[in-house]
């Protein structure tokens, strides 16, 4: 499944803002640092490695992301579908309504 963010659209005393939930994975070659967004894809990938390269465990790329660093990610930026079809039943804080885009 691709990355994706659902947003809600709201907006709170008259200022526009969005509820984002991220959800979806990705696969990152450690060797290459490439990104695939399809399982078949890295699999595909791995394959074209082993066949490429001398018997041996290949090493991790220097460029690769250490855990608990930031990152630029490729995401779909989606509508909440669902959020728009419930839209006269949702329970907002005060001061918060919803935003129709």
């Amino acid at each position: 499944m691709v990355p994706r963010i659902h947003a809600k659209f709201r907006k709170r005393k008259g200022v526009p803002y969005a509820v984002e939930q991220l959800s979806g994975k990705q696969f990152r070659c450690r060797h290459c640092n490439t990104v695939l967004l399809y399982e078949r894809e890295f699999d595909a990938h791995v394959r074209t490695l082993v066949h490429s390269q001398e018997k041996g465990r290949t090493k991790v790329k220097v460029a690769t992301p250490e855990i608990s660093s930031s990152l630029n990610v490729r995401v779909l930026y989606t509508y909440d579908i669902m959020d728009k079809m419930k839209k006269q039943w949702l329970k907002l804080k005060d001061g918060d309504e919803y935003d129709g885009i």
